[in-house]
């Protein structure tokens, strides 16, 4: 017997629609009267059984595949800074009723050019950059954020580690560089000049950087304990690839 259809067929019921069908059955070469195999479910039932193990597999799948972007979200973006609707704290509508100049932050296009936030304390400016984080994080991009002191922190462990070739790489190449409180504590000269080698790699490729500050550029460069030689340099680096947004506060 070469094919389903020449299976010998038996009366059977099926268990799940309690209808007669007729089941096929294999019966041993050797023995015929010793059955190998017959069929439990009319063909029907069995396409449907097929059907719906297949719909249960694709929503597992999409299940996992939500579960593992929620939780790469989560590591990504401080709990502070999610909204409200991923289970944090910032209620998005509220933000930009205090702040209606914020949505120029999130409506911003990163594939154009990078973006510089500017305002005081308290302005929202984190908060709505996260969101504008948040479409490029849907969007696929590899994102890397940073707070002024953690890149502080972590350049100069990468220089004692000699792991500073690394550090310096990774963010040159992923998709967007952020870097949050631009200023808001002196850097070291080294520290400094890693942070240049960023700008100016990241600027070469043509791929944008993200920065929240307090300060403007003059400021910057003084909190930042920056030399003129490098002083100009960057920020030269930093306006002919950014927008600036300040954010007035009433």
């Amino acid at each position: 017997m070469d094919t389903i259809d020449e299976l010998e067929r038996v009366p059977s019921k099926c268990p799940a629609c309690l209808k007669d069908f007729q089941a096929a059955v294999m019966r041993s070469p050797f023995n015929p009267s010793k059955v190998l195999f017959q069929a439990r479910y009319c063909d029907p039932c069995i396409i449907s059984k097929r059907a719906h193990e297949q719909q249960r597999e694709w929503d597992q799948e999409q299940y996992e595949r939500q579960k593992a972007r929620r939780e790469a979200w989560d590591a990504l973006c401080p709990f502070e800074f999610r909204c409200t609707t991923e289970g944090g704290r910032t209620q998005t509508q509220r933000l930009l009723g205090e702040f209606p100049m914020l949505q120029q932050v999130i409506d911003h296009d990163l594939t154009v050019q990078g973006l510089i936030v500017r305002g005081k304390s308290g302005s929202g400016k984190t908060r709505a950059t996260w969101r504008l984080l948040r479409r490029s994080f849907d969007a696929g991009k590899r994102i890397q954020a940073l707070a002024s002191g953690a890149f502080d922190r972590e350049a100069r462990d990468a220089g004692g580690k000699f792991t500073l070739t690394e550090f310096v790489d990774r963010l040159i190449e992923t998709d967007v560089l952020f870097i949050d409180d631009l200023g808001k504590a002196p850097w070291t000269p080294a520290t400094v000049g890693i942070w240049f080698d960023v700008l100016d790699g990241r600027y070469r490729h043509g791929r944008p950087i993200v920065v929240t500050t307090n300060l403007d550029g003059a400021a910057l460069v003084k909190q930042l304990r920056i030399g003129p030689d490098i002083g100009e340099p960057m920020l030269r680096r930093m306006r002919e690839t950014t927008r600036q947004i300040v954010i007035k506060t009433p």
